[in-house]
C-alpha cells in the first residue's frame, strides 16, 4: 500500500498524473486534466540563458493545471499551481544527467490527506483541513495547524486550559501538560499524541518540518480521531464505564 508521502508528494516529472481524494464529495478522485496543463519560463529566466556561466539548473518555470472529480454527480474542479526547473541526477559511473522537475506550491480546494470522521467536532475538523491546504504551501505551517487542531480537540474533551499557581494566579497550561492530564483517562491516545505535539512544536517555532514526520503525525492523528469518533468498541467501552460509574454513585447514596 502506497505511503501518504508518496500519494501526496508535491514533486513530479513530466505531465501530472497523480489522482487525489475529492474533498467535496469524498467519493470521487480529482483527476488531472492534462489538456489544461500550462508551463511558462519567465523572462528573467529566459534572459539568463545568455550568461557566460549559464547552466540548465538556472532555469525557472511556472505551471498550472486543473483537476476534475471523476464522480459525475460532483465534478468538482480544483486548481493546482507551482514551480518547475531543471536538476541533475548522477548515474553509477558518476556521470551527470539533467532532468525536469515540478513542485506543487498551491492546491485549491485541497484534497483530504486522511479521511475525517463525520462526528469529529467542526473546529477540530476545520483546523485539520487547514493543515491539509497548508501542506502544499509550507509543511511547517501545516504542522502548526495540525497542532492547533489537537488543541481544539483538547477543548472538546474538556481538558483544562489553565491552572491556578501557588501564588493564586491563573496560568495557561501548555499542550504537553494538557496531554498529561488526558493521559489519566486515555493513556494510549495521549501517548500517541505526544508525537504530534513534537512535530507541531517545530512548525510553531519556525523550524523546518520534514514531510515524513508530518505524514507520520497525520497518520497517528487519524488513528486517534477514528478511535474517538468512529470506533464503536471504544465508544461502547466508554459508555459501559459511565454506566457502571453512575450505578456505583447511586449505590453510595
Amino acid at each position: 500500500m502506497p505511503s501518504l508521502e508518496s500519494k501526496f508528494s508535491r514533486f513530479f516529472n513530466g505531465e501530472p498524473s497523480q489522482k487525489y481524494p475529492c474533498p467535496s464529495c469524498e467519493e470521487g478522485r480529482l483527476v488531472p486534466d492534462k489538456d489544461s496543463f500550462i508551463e511558462v519560463e519567465p523572462a528573467f529566466s529566459s534572459r539568463a540563458h545568455g550568461h557566460e556561466a549559464w547552466d540548465p539548473d538556472w532555469i525557472e518555470r511556472r505551471f498550472s493545471y486543473q483537476c476534475v472529480c471523476d464522480n459525475e454527480d460532483c465534478a468538482e474542479v480544483a486548481f493546482v499551481s507551482g514551480r518547475g526547473g531543471v536538476d541533475q541526477a548522477y548515474d553509477f559511473e558518476g556521470g551527470a544527467e539533467y532532468y525536469d522537475f515540478r513542485s506543487i506550491q498551491s492546491f485549491f480546494p485541497a484534497p483530504s490527506i486522511v479521511p475525517i470522521p463525520e462526528a469529529v467536532p467542526r473546529d477540530v475538523a476545520d483546523l485539520l483541513k487547514k493543515s491539509f491546504a497548508l501542506y502544499w504551501v509550507d509543511v511547517s505551517a501545516a504542522a502548526n495547524a495540525m497542532r492547533a487542531s489537537l488543541e481544539a480537540l483538547m477543548d472538546q474533551l474538556k481538558i483544562p486550559r489553565t491552572k491556578k499557581t501557588k501564588t493564586g494566579k491563573i496560568a495557561a497550561l501548555p499542550l504537553h501538560a494538557r496531554l498529561e492530564h488526558w493521559s489519566d483517562t486515555h493513556k494510549e491516545f495521549a501517548e500517541l499524541c505526544f508525537a504530534l505535539k513534537e512535530v507541531g512544536n517545530l512548525g510553531s517555532h519556525g523550524e523546518t518540518v520534514r514531510e515524513k514526520h508530518y505524514f507520520g503525525a497525520i497518520e497517528i492523528y487519524s488513528h486517534v480521531l477514528n478511535q474517538l469518533f468512529e470506533n464503536d468498541a471504544a465508544r461502547m467501552k466508554e459508555l459501559a464505564e459511565k454506566i457502571r460509574s453512575d450505578i456505583k454513585g447511586r449505590s453510595a447514596l
